[in-house]
């Protein structure tokens, strides 16, 4: 409005003050007269005066509602900046972490969670996942959940489910508690549907071979078993079992003798139990072909029996 007053305050200037009375124009204005009607002399000039300041005030409102179109279209399509948080784990660290959704996650030891202070509404609610963490989702139809990895894509509308993703790992694991999730490649170009998952299910996949399984019915509560210090280890051979061992207890395993270990498969549990008993239940799995021994707090050394 401000704009709108000074260009009228413009035009208004630029008018004469006072209108020329010579003998001149007055004889030219007499003619033309003349020639009107008289019961029309002069309207035409008040209409013509007329239509010249509402045509020139169209024109000034015309610009600057043409100039406020463009400064507020400018405005809309400024993109909204979004401010990420990030949480790394050192190894046998668990921390529970809250979204702006209300969803949670449980972030295990030695990984990394990057998500948006605040979710757009509408949305997908995207976080990038670097390791194991196990979520709680919020359901919200009109904004699908979705967990990035190295190789994957995990997209939920409200569930919970567990995720392990180590890229130095041989696998990644997707292993659904509840609710449904799809599984596809990571890529927007290239991205490859793996399968749909629903609560008692798992995909393995392979990063080195970039194969994939899905198993069924396995006991869902063992998903998140390690947020409560339960580890389960199914199918798993001593090399597995080490490295999970190490990032739940902070425990850095030194392999000693010139044997490697064979590919024997364990399937085991463990309640919440210190290192020490751990320990010598594997040997006992293994027949006793399995020895160690514990050098200080954070350091155990393992050796095949017949390779010291």
């Amino acid at each position: 409005m401000e704009l709108l007053k000074e260009l009228m305050f413009e035009l208004w200037k630029g008018e004469p003050l006072h209108r020329e009375e010579s003998k001149e124009t007055k004889a030219e204005f007499d003619k033309i007269l003349l020639r009107i009607p008289n019961d029309k002399k002069r309207k035409p000039i008040r209409i013509v005066q007329f239509w010249y300041y509402a045509a020139a005030l169209i024109l000034i409102f015309s610009i600057f509602s043409t100039w406020f179109y463009f400064q507020k279209s400018e405005y809309a399509v400024q993109p909204t900046s979004i401010v990420w948080s990030s949480k790394t784990t050192r190894d046998g660290q668990k921390v529970k972490i809250r979204l702006s959704d209300s969803s949670i996650v449980y972030l295990a030891g030695g990984s990394t969670l990057r998500w948006p202070d605040q979710f757009q509404k509408g949305q997908k609610r995207e976080v990038i996942l670097t390791g194991e963490a196990f979520f709680e989702v919020k359901r919200d139809t009109n904004s699908p959940f979705v967990v990035h990895t190295e190789q994957m894509s995990t997209l939920v509308l409200g569930t919970s489910f567990n995720i392990n993703a180590y890229p130095k790992d041989r696998s990644q694991i997707v292993s659904v508690r509840s609710g449904k999730v799809r599984v596809s490649s990571t890529g927007a170009r290239h991205s490859k549907k793996f399968a749909d998952l629903t609560a008692g299910m798992s995909l393995t996949y392979d990063q080195q071979t970039m194969d994939y399984s899905v198993e069924k019915d396995q006991d869902s509560s063992s998903f998140n078993s390690w947020i409560e210090n339960r580890l389960s280890f199914r199918n798993a051979n001593i090399e597995e079992i080490t490295t999970k061992l190490s990032r739940y207890y902070n425990i850095d395993f030194e392999v000693k003798g010139s044997c490697k270990f064979d590919n024997y498969r364990i399937n085991a549990s463990f309640d919440n139990q210190p290192i020490g008993k751990i320990m010598e239940q594997l040997v006992i799995m293994r027949g006793g072909r399995l020895n160690y021994r514990i050098n200080s707090e954070n350091s155990i050394t393992i050796w095949r029996k017949e390779c010291p």
